[in-house]
């Protein structure tokens, strides 16, 4: 007698097929018995053999510590020769040792000296520039290669006093100009200058001086105490000149931006001809 068909259990009424242990439910998950992914498709391999999930495929690789103290030395070198180039071809921090641009400069302020300026132009009458001076005491110590590199970063800092071969001073003649100082008084091609930034008593006499052919004479602002192109260090070649100061950063009470007054003179006229 040939075997009946059985009928087909209704929806719902046949028990669950025993699934391995870990497995999850519904279609098209994985499963620990290496079903498919949630897309349908396998899991890809991280190349190793072993599988990993949607999740662990994102992880980003983590930075090792050492990496960067490998670099270190390499970033550290890259700042120095920045600092250098700055402080050689463009702007300079300026620690002020005296009183002799007072009250201008005061004692231990920082300044910035920029220099590029006068690769475009002459310096001006009234400016206050830094220059390379040649008297008296002037001489630097000598120091090896890494001494020079700690003492120009510190001085590009401010941290550190310049050399004693750099002044600060205010221009007050130009090449060409005829100066003479009566009773403290300042006068360019025969005009007296106008002054506002002296505050001291001063009864020097000087001159009268024509400034020669690519020199200038620079004084300070504080006339009694300063020593400038009046007596140690004379005119000052228009060489040595290393830049123009534009700006106190330290300390804040006094912050400002440093201006060269303007000093408005007639050119000095011309010799007369010995043949006339």
């Amino acid at each position: 007698m040939p075997e009946r068909d059985e009928p087909a259990d209704p929806p719902g009424t046949r028990p669950p097929a025993s699934r391995p242990e870990g497995a999850f439910e519904g279609p098209g998950l994985w499963t620990a018995a290496g079903g498919s992914s949630p897309t349908g498709r396998p899991p890809e391999s991280s190349g190793d053999g072993s599988q990993e999930s949607g999740a662990g495929r994102h992880r980003r690789p983590t930075r090792r510590r050492g990496s960067f103290l490998r670099e270190l030395p390499v970033l550290l070198a890259v700042a120095l020769v920045l600092a250098f180039l700055l402080r050689t071809f463009v702007v300079q921090v300026f620690y002020i040792p005296s009183s002799s641009m007072e009250p201008t400069l005061q004692r231990d302020d920082r300044m910035v000296v920029e220099k590029l300026t006068y690769r475009f132009r002459e310096p001006r009458r009234g400016e206050i520039l830094v220059f390379e001076g040649d008297g008296p005491g002037t001489t630097v110590p000598e120091q090896d290669a890494v001494g020079r590199v700690i003492r120009g970063i510190g001085q590009f800092l401010g941290l550190v006093p310049v050399s004693a071969r750099d002044f600060v001073k205010r221009a007050v003649a130009l090449p060409g100009d005829e100066i003479e100082i009566v009773d403290g008084e300042v006068r360019v091609n025969g005009q007296a200058l106008d002054e506002p930034y002296v505050r001291y008593e001063d009864q020097s006499q000087f001159g009268p001086l024509i400034v020669p052919e690519g020199q200038l004479f620079f004084l300070g602002d504080n006339r009694p105490n300063s020593s400038d192109s009046r007596s140690t260090l004379g005119t000052v070649p228009r060489e040595q000149v290393v830049g123009r100061s534009v700006l106190i950063i330290w300390p804040f009470d006094h912050f400002g931006r440093l201006t060269g007054d303007s000093h408005q003179v007639p050119d000095r006229p011309p010799d007369p001809d010995p043949a006339d």
